[in-house]
């Protein structure tokens, strides 16, 4: 389940690049098209409405030709050069080894169109020459910065945080139903105090590395990193299955634990990290003018976080409220026991409390 819900998201990925590819390049071909006159067409005596049909198929080809370049040079090239960079230098970087690989993919169209291996006929090959080579090339950059720019800023502010934003979806308040996890380091003072705090930032950059490259398989959203701790999130729809939250978490567990070499040798230690699980009705808005957020308000969060504090009393590293437990499956909620109904610091309705089976 999981891997395939991997594969579809990296499929439809692909289908997106291809279409923005192709969408540029149907734009390239109507904006060419139209600043053609008549006595193109004498000259090379074929049909206007033809040549239009031929150049809307090249841009079919081309688009997907660009598009598979640009996902397998993001799958397999991109990832081993170019992760260390700022996203203005990156993008500068990747999109001059993209614009060799296609221009030496064109060539070799080109030449293999020569021997009449291939037969092309149309505005790509009929306008081949170096002015028209440069503003294609030109054209093709333009193109391949605005998608990487866009898949970057999406990335780093979360996909489904960047298609809200855009879409202005949350500029009005929305009421939504959501559970929230809070993560957060054990011992984090102590660990802070041991490694220094140079090292405790490169600690947690790798930590939060390990829980990015397994958030999309549990399709959980990051809602913020504060300090030592991310707040993750998933928004309960139809057919929502709680148990990935809980899922998730041990997969982040065993993740560090396979790490557990590489961690010590880096810094001594092998971080630990305690959550709590607590769901409900949550306001959503988008706030701040100068530096634009997506916030979440609701006695949610705030009883999470206090749920979260209690993780070292009752000596676990996971603790979920009742109103979470309540909707999960009997099989899942035999997992799980009841600790305590207590009155949580700064609220006035008491809690249940349960704690998993380590």
């Amino acid at each position: 389940m999981k891997y395939s819900l991997k594969t579809f998201l990296k499929f439809k990925e692909y289908l997106q690049i291809i279409a923005l590819w192709i969408a540029a390049f149907l734009f390239y071909v109507f904006m060419t098209y139209s600043m053609i006159d008549e006595a193109f067409f004498d000259a090379h005596k074929i049909c206007a409405k033809d040549f239009l049909l031929s150049e809307i198929m090249g841009a079919l080809t081309v688009g997907v030709f660009m598009g598979t370049i640009l996902f397998l040079l993001q799958e397999f090239v991109y990832p081993r050069f170019f992760h260390n960079y700022g996203i203005l230098l990156t993008t500068l970087l990747r999109s001059l080894l993209f614009i060799i690989v296609c221009f030496l993919g064109l060539l070799i169209v080109l030449e293999l169109n020569k021997v009449h291996f291939i037969n092309i006929n149309n505005l790509f090959t009929l306008q081949v020459n170096a002015k028209w080579l440069i503003c294609f090339t030109t054209y093709c950059l333009i193109v391949h910065i605005f998608i990487t720019l866009l898949q970057a800023f999406s990335r780093r502010l979360g996909n489904n945080y960047f298609k809200n934003i855009l879409r202005g979806n949350y500029m009005i308040p929305v009421v939504e139903y959501r559970v929230f996890m809070f993560l957060d380091m054990c011992s984090s003072a102590t660990v802070a105090e041991e490694v220094g705090h140079y090292n405790y930032s490169l600690l947690l950059q790798e930590c939060f590395t390990d829980l990015s490259e397994i958030l999309i398989e549990y399709d959980a959203e990051v809602y913020q990193y504060v300090g030592d701790e991310a707040v993750l999130t998933w928004k309960v729809k139809e057919g929502f299955k709680r148990h990935q939250c809980i899922e998730l978490y041990d997969a982040f567990s065993v993740r560090l634990l396979e790490k557990k070499k590489m961690y010590q040798q880096k810094f001594g230690l092998v971080p630990r990290f305690k959550a709590s699980i607590n769901e409900g009705l949550v306001t959503v808005a988008e706030i701040g003018q100068i530096k634009t957020e997506i916030a979440y308000h609701g006695d949610v969060l705030s009883t999470a976080a206090r749920v979260r504090d209690l993780c070292n009393d009752y000596k676990t590293n996971l603790l979920i409220t009742q109103s979470f437990f309540e909707q999960l499956t009997s099989f899942d909620q035999d997992n799980f026991t009841a600790i305590e109904t207590t009155i949580l610091r700064g609220k006035k309705r008491p809690v249940t409390i349960y704690k998993s089976f380590d």
